[in-house]
C-alpha cells in the first residue's frame, strides 16, 4: 500500500474525478495518482514508493501517460479534475522493460544465489514484465559485501538506487546514516562518509532492511532460511521494552525465520536491533527438564512437589517475577505466592505506581486530571512544537520513542535534553542541560520562572531554561520522562510544568508490562526488601540487566526456586529449577506504556515440557491438586 503524500488531507473529501485506464477514480486534494489508484485496487507498477516515504519518483516504473499528451512518474504527479490517465499501454511496458534490463545489467542480478530470490520486487517486476533476459551487456560490478555489522548484510551489488533505505532511514527512524555518493553509473549507497556499516552512526534498527526491495540490504540471521511464500505469518507483541510495538513473525519447519515491524501498526513498521534481531538469535541453552539441585533432572511433578514443600515450611517467601511476562501469567503468578504469604514484585513497579499517585495530585491542584497530563502515545511527540526529555538514554532503551524525538526536532520542535551524563540526542538538541544526580530542581526551576519571572534566576542554568520555557509556553509541549528518572521531585516538577503549560508527559518507564502494577497491592515493589528463606523467582526468558535484578535476591536466600526458560547464572544457582515459555511460546496480553493492551500470540508451539506457565503456578497455588496433564506434559 503506498502513504499519502504530505500534501494529502487523509480525512479530507473526495472533491476530485478522474479516469485511469477509462475506469471512473475519485481522489482528495493533493492526493498523487498513485495513491488514488492503490486505494482503489489498480496496481500501477513501482519500486521506489512505499508506505510511509516521501515520492521520489526515482524508478520510474510508475509512468503513466497523462491526457495522451505527456508522460508523468504517478507517484510524484497530483491527481487532478477531468484527468485521463493511461498506465497499461504497450508502450509504458516498453519503457518499462528497457528500465528494467538496463537495471539487470548494470547490476549483479544473478537470482540464483541471491538472499531475496524469491521474495524480491525487482525479480516480481521482471517477470510482471515479461523479461527473462537482458538485450545489454552484464556489467557486474566488483563491489565488495559490508558483513561488519553484527545484524546487517549490505550487498550493494543487488541495489537498484531506489533510495527506500535513505528515505527510510530520514524520514522514519530520523539518524540520517545511510545516503547517495557519487553519480551516474557510479552512484551508490554508503553510511556516513563511506565508511563500514559497523563503523558509521548505524543503530542496527534493521528499518533499511525492510524497507530494501531487492536483496541489497538484508538481516544475517534470517539469511537463505526461508521464502516469505513459504512461512506462516503470526502477528504478536514485543515486550523487549515498553513500547509494545508489533511484531510480524514468520515460521518455517518449526522454526522462527524472520521478524518484522507490522506495516499496519502505529510505529510504521519499525523495530529496534533487540525486537528484530536479538529475539532471533537467542543462543543460550534451553532449559528443557525440571531439575533438583545434587539430583540433576526429573520428572516436573517431582520438582514441583519439592518446590511446594519448601515454599509451605519456609518462613518467609520472597518472590519476584519479570516485567516481560503476560498479565494474566503475572496474575497467577500473584495468586501463587499469595497462598504462602510471599514478600511479592515485579520489577519497574514503583515508578508506575509512584508516578500514577503524583499525577493525580498534580492533576488536583490545577483543576485538571491525570489523563489529560499524559500523551496518548509516543506519536504525541510527532506533533509537539517542543519536546523536553528527561533521561536521554531513552536512546538506548526505548529507540523507537526516541526516533519520535529526533522526527520532532527534524521537523522543526524544539527539543531540549535534559540528562545528568552526555545528551544522547546530540546535535539534534536545541538546548542540553546537564542535570544533578537525580536530576532535580530543572523543571522546577522551570515551574519558578513561570511565577516569579527571569530575575528569579541568578545561576548558569537561566539561559538555557530561557529558552526551554517559551518553547513549552508558547506551542504544544511533551515532557519525556526516560527510564533514570526515579525520583518523586522531578516527576511531580514534570507533571507541574506540564499542567502550566498545556503540555503532556510520555512516561517511558524501565518495563514492559505496565499492568503489573496493582495485581496485588504488594506488587508496587520493585524487589524483596529482606532477605527471604525462600526465593521463588519467575525469570522466564530474561538476559542481561533483567537477570542481574534477580541475582541479589537469589544470594540473600537460604533456598531458591527459579522458572526458567534458558540456562544462566541463576539456575545454576538455584535450588530448584522449573521450566517456562520462551517468548514466541506466550500467549495472553500485556499493556504498553501509553496504557494500551497488546496480544501476546502464541508463534510457534512449546518445544519443553511446559506447555503454559500458569499451569505451573495454578500447581503451586494449590499443592494438593496434582498438575492438568492436558497443560503440563510429563
Amino acid at each position: 500500500m503506498i502513504t499519502m503524500s504530505k500534501t494529502t488531507d487523509a480525512d479530507g473529501e473526495f472533491e476530485i474525478e478522474f479516469e485511469i485506464d477509462g475506469r471512473t477514480v475519485e481522489a482528495r486534494p493533493g492526493e498523487t495518482i498513485l495513491e488514488a489508484a492503490d486505494r482503489v485496487g489498480i496496481d500501477i507498477p513501482t519500486l521506489c514508493a512505499l508506505e510511509g516515504l516521501t515520492n521520489v519518483g526515482a524508478c520510474r516504473m510508475c509512468l503513466v501517460e497523462v491526457d495522451g499528451e505527456r508522460l508523468e512518474t504517478a507517484c510524484t504527479t497530483a491527481a487532478e479534475e477531468g484527468m485521463s490517465v493511461a498506465m497499461d499501454t504497450e508502450a509504458l511496458w516498453d519503457r518499462r522493460r528497457t528500465i528494467l534490463e538496463l537495471l539487470f545489467a548494470e547490476e549483479n542480478h544473478y537470482c540464483m544465489y541471491c538472499e531475496a530470490e524469491g521474495d524480491c520486487e525487482l525479480e516480481d517486476m521482471f517477470n510482471r514484465a515479461g523479461l527473462d533476459a537482458s538485450r545489454f551487456p552484464l556489467e557486474y560490478p566488483d563491489r565488495s559485501v559490508d558483513t561488519s555489522s553484527e545484524w546487517i548484510t549490505m550487498d550493494l551489488d543487488r541495489c537498484i538506487n531506489c533510495g527506500r533505505c535513505i528515505r527510510t532511514c530520514e524520514e522514519v527512524v530520523a539518524n540520517d546514516t545511510l545516503s547517495f555518493a557519487g553519480r551516474g553509473k557510479e552512484t551508490t549507497i554508503v553510511a556516513d562518509d563511506d565508511v563500514p556499516l559497523a563503523d558509521s552512526s548505524c543503530i542496527e534498527c534493521g528499518a533499511c532492511v525492510q524497507a530494501c526491495p531487492t536483496g541489497a540490504l538484508y538481516g544475517s540471521a534470517s539469511a537463505y532460511r526461508g521464502r516469505t511464500a513459504e512461512c506462516e505469518t503470526v502477528e504478536t507483541t514485543c515486550t523487549e521494552c515498553s513500547m509494545g510495538c508489533a511484531l510480524e513473525v514468520d515460521t518455517n519447519s518449526g522454526r522462527i525465520v524472520r521478524i518484522e515491524g507490522a506495516r499496519d501498526g502505529e510505529d510504521g513498521a519499525q523495530l529496534c536491533e533487540r525486537g528484530r534481531f536479538e529475539l532471533l538469535a537467542d543462543g543460550r541453552e534451553r532449559v528443557d527438564a525440571a531439575s533438583i539441585h545434587g539430583e540433576g533432572a526429573v520428572d516436573l511433578e517431582v520438582a514441583l512437589e519439592r518446590a511446594s514443600e519448601a515454599l509451605a515450611d519456609a518462613d518467609s517467601v520472597g518472590a519476584v517475577a519479570s516485567d516481560r511476562l503476560p498479565t494474566e501469567t503475572l496474575v497467577a503468578f500473584a495468586e501463587a505466592m499469595a497462598a504462602y504469604d510471599a514478600e511479592v514484585a515485579v520489577p519497574g513497579t514503583e515508578r508506575v505506581a509512584t508516578e500514577a499517585r503524583i499525577a493525580e495530585r498534580v492533576a488536583g491542584e490545577l483543576g485538571t486530571t491525570a489523563s489529560a497530563l499524559r500523551a496518548d502515545g509516543p506519536e504525541a511527540v510527532l506533533g509537539a512544537d517542543a519536546v523536553v526529555a528527561f533521561d536521554t538514554t531513552i536512546v538506548d532503551t526505548h529507540p523507537i520513542a526516541a526516533a519520535y524525538v529526533r522526527r520532532a526536532a527534524k521537523d522543526g520542535a524544539t527539543l531540549v535534553g535534559v540528562d545528568e551524563d552526555e545528551d544522547r540526542f546530540g546535535s539534534k538538541s536545541d538546548v542540553s542541560i546537564a542535570s544533578g544526580p537525580a536530576m532535580r530542581g530543572v523543571a522546577a526551576r522551570a515551574v519558578q520562572l513561570f511565577e516569579d519571572g527571569a530575575e528569579a534566576f541568578t545561576d548558569d542554568r537561566a539561559g538555557p531554561l530561557l529558552q526551554v520555557v517559551p518553547a513549552l509556553e508558547d506551542g504544544t509541549g511533551v515532557i519525556v520522562l526516560g527510564p533514570g528518572v526515579d525520583d518523586e521531585e522531578t516527576i511531580i516538577d514534570a507533571y507541574a510544568l506540564a499542567g502550566m503549560t498545556d503540555g503532556v508527559v510520555l512516561s517511558l518507564p524501565d518495563r514492559a508490562n505496565a499492568a503489573a502494577d496493582g495485581l496485588i497491592d504488594t506488587t508496587v515493589a520493585d524487589t524483596v526488601d529482606a532477605a527471604p528463606d525462600v526465593a521463588y523467582l519467575l525469570a522466564a526468558d530474561d538476559e542481561g540487566t533483567d537477570l542481574d535484578r534477580l541475582l541479589p535476591v537469589a544470594r540473600a536466600a537460604d533456598t531458591v526456586i527459579v522458572q526458567a526458560t534458558r540456562e544462566s547464572t541463576l539456575t545454576r544457582a538455584a535450588d530448584v529449577v522449573l521450566p517456562a515459555l520462551d517468548w514466541f511460546e506466550r500467549e495472553g496480553t500485556v499493556t504498553d506504556a501509553s496504557r494500551a493492551e497488546g496480544e501476546l500470540t502464541r508463534v510457534l508451539e512449546p518445544r519443553g515440557p511446559v506447555d503454559e506457565d500458569r499451569a505451573v503456578l495454578d500447581a503451586l497455588a494449590d499443592p494438593g491438586e496434582a498438575p492438568d496433564e492436558e497443560v503440563i506434559e510429563a
